[in-house]
């Protein structure tokens, strides 16, 4: 068995994703110190179970867009294609030897069985490019190469650098990276309100 994995978009994306779980995780505590300590005037506005059940969907959140790549990958040999979603916990699978056509489009590959279909068509299976990350560049290249050793298929590409790859998608890791700073630069405050609660308490 073969297998197709994603990968992170960038380190950019991680380190915004975890700098915005410690913001959170610092509002946490000030939240966790004004329900211990009491604190007048705060503790009586405070509704502690939806406060409590509102951080643990924050924090579930951002855990899942921190891992969502591992969640789904593929598996593959010479006879069929699975594609797995653990999240949702599905998954679908073709039959490769009643493939006909495979576009490699610039969201994913499209697989069609029917010869007739144009390639404008919906695909019979999709197998997507981007997964909360992006497919491992290597994995789908050998499956790109599977597929087009087969006499049997028609394939088609329809980029010359894998979508993801590209250097345009650095202008999105250089925004992550801002994103990331500023993030941390406004943990700051709360962190300087986790001290300044606990020493006076």
């Amino acid at each position: 068995m073969n297998k197709i994995q994603y990968h992170y978009t960038n380190l950019a994306k991680q380190a915004f994703i975890l700098t915005l779980f410690i913001y959170i995780l610092l509002r946490f505590l000030i939240m966790m110190e004004i329900i211990i300590f009491k604190i007048d005037k705060y503790y009586e506005a405070t509704n502690i179970p939806l406060t409590l059940l509102l951080y643990a969907l924050l924090f579930v959140i951002l855990i899942t867009l921190f891992f969502g790549h591992k969640f789904c990958y593929s598996v593959y040999n010479e006879n069929s294609l699975t594609y797995y979603n653990r999240l949702l916990r599905k998954s679908r699978t073709l039959d490769l030897t009643q493939v006909k056509t495979a576009v490699f489009d610039t969201m994913g590959v499209k697989f069609y069985t029917d010869e007739k279909k144009n390639v404008s068509d919906k695909p019979d299976f999709f197998l997507p490019f981007f997964r909360d990350g992006i497919i491992q560049a290597l994995q789908i290249d050998k499956f790109y190469k599977k597929m087009k050793a087969d006499e049997k298929v028609t394939v088609y590409k329809t980029f010359k650098v894998l979508p993801g790859y590209s250097n345009k998608w650095k202008f999105v890791a250089i925004a992550y990276g801002f994103l990331a700073v500023v993030t941390f630069m406004s943990c700051a405050t709360p962190l300087t309100v986790v001290i300044v609660l606990f020493q006076s308490h």
